[in-house]
């Protein structure tokens, strides 16, 4: 009773808004381009076709950028009603009072909908049992390898261990026109805090725990030592920056690269061979990072923006709203059921192991969420991951050089937060 109270109250509420909201509508701030944006604004159109006031794609050009945008919108109170943000962002953003927890529009949300849900997203976005921001695009990591080199080499499968997957590289590393130069590896790579990370936590590992960074250990160690072996011991693999390494694996130079679930929609076309998606390879526990960002709502918007924004997030939770996202994007379907849509088993279907994939979900977690981490990944990536990969620094002095640095951005983070709580008491 008390809840079906709670939701004609709230119904009264968003029908009286909606009515009071003027004819503009309401601005979403994102970074999703190319492609993927033209899937979005698809979407924002069938709801605009439905409802009114219009939701607005607003689109920031990259991550970097959007950050810059909100952080700035924020600091001149002139915030935007809804944006994507990434986990570290709205812990930061939260602290400082900026959000409004989604937690208050629960009763918009039916239960079915909410436990479909995949559970590491909801955990994901979780602040002290607070549900303040919500899922928007995930993605999962995966490996992308060529079959009909794996036929050639005679490799049945996709290598299921990090170990496997050292003598599968090492296998199909070859100079194939006997010239002396190797012209076949069997991976290559980018700097990749996402890669180090899914690997540090199958080995039980972290980064930040509490008032401590956890770099200097024998788990890091082990882990970004594998990573340097692959490039430096074992000649299997080569270091590259940006999309080179999809690059090269799309002109067959490469046999397996580590990519977002999400690339497939970007190399599809590319691809002259038989294309094979797995899981990625584990340590003994099948473990993986969740990428990509969720949706916050922002202090400062008027009661019938926001209401908005909630009606297009349960818009696009509809089960044929999330095929067509899914199947458009890339990105994993936030329900679990949608796995069983018509459109989605389709897609499956159609590309070998794209299930398995993002089944990966069932064994899913996600990135310090930590403000500290809002600078702290970029300094793991140049300071502790970087200068080891190009044998720049031992793979211990580069680990002790992000330690030193995590350790000094996390103490005046810290006292940051002392200070702001102080200002809070005093008033």
């Amino acid at each position: 009773m008390k809840r079906t109270a709670l939701l004609f109250v709230v119904f009264v509420l968003f029908t009286a808004s909606c009515q009071r909201h003027g004819p503009s509508g309401v601005p979403f701030w994102h970074a999703m381009g190319g492609p993927l944006g033209d899937v979005l604004d698809s979407i924002i159109t069938l709801y605009n076709q439905a409802h009114s006031p219009p939701i607005l794609s607003v689109k920031m050009g990259n991550y970097a950028t959007l950050s810059q945008k909100i952080m700035g919108a924020v600091a001149s109170n002139k915030p935007p009603v809804m944006a994507q943000v990434y986990e570290s962002w709205a812990a930061e953003l939260l602290e400082n009072n900026k959000l409004v927890p989604i937690q208050e529009f629960l009763p918009f949300f039916e239960d079915s909908v909410l436990e479909d849900i995949w559970p590491p997203l909801i955990e994901d976005n979780l602040f002290d049992s607070t549900l303040v921001s919500f899922p928007f695009n995930k993605s999962v990591p995966v490996f992308y390898y060529n079959q009909d080199l794996f036929e050639e080499f005679g490799i049945d499968s996709f290598p299921k261990t990090w170990e496997e997957f050292r003598e599968v590289c090492k296998k199909l590393t070859v100079d194939r026109d006997g010239d002396g130069t190797i012209d076949l590896y069997g991976t290559a790579f980018p700097v990749s805090v996402w890669w180090f990370l899914t690997m540090l936590y199958q080995k039980g590992g972290s980064v930040i725990r509490g008032d401590s960074i956890y770099l200097d250990t024998p788990e890091a160690r082990e882990v970004l030592q594998y990573l340097v072996d692959l490039i430096y011991k074992d000649s299997c693999a080569y270091l590259t920056t940006g999309f080179r390494h999809q690059d090269d694996f799309a002109t067959g130079r490469v046999a397996m690269v580590w990519g977002t679930i999400v690339s497939y929609s970007f190399m599809k076309q590319k691809i002259r061979f038989r294309l094979g998606v797995a899981p990625v390879p584990n340590f003994g526990e099948p473990k993986v990072v969740v990428s990509g960002t969720n949706v916050a709502l922002f202090k400062g918007a008027t009661p019938e923006e926001l209401q908005t924004a909630v009606s297009f997030l349960r818009f696009f939770l509809k089960p044929e709203i999330q095929a067509i996202w899914s199947t458009g994007t890339g990105y994993i379907p936030l329900r679990r059921s949608v796995l069983n849509h018509p459109k989605m088993q389709a897609f499956l279907q159609q590309v070998p192991g794209m299930r398995e994939a993002i089944l990966q979900l069932e064994h899913a977690t996600f990135e310090p969420r930590d403000p500290v981490w809002f600078t702290g990944r970029r300094y793991l990536a140049t300071e502790g991951l970087e200068p080891a990969l190009r044998g720049v620094l031992s793979v211990e002095a580069s680990l002790k050089r992000a330690q030193k640095f995590l350790e000094t951005e996390l103490k005046r983070r810290r006292r940051m937060e002392r200070a702001l709580a102080e200002r809070k008491g005093a008033h």
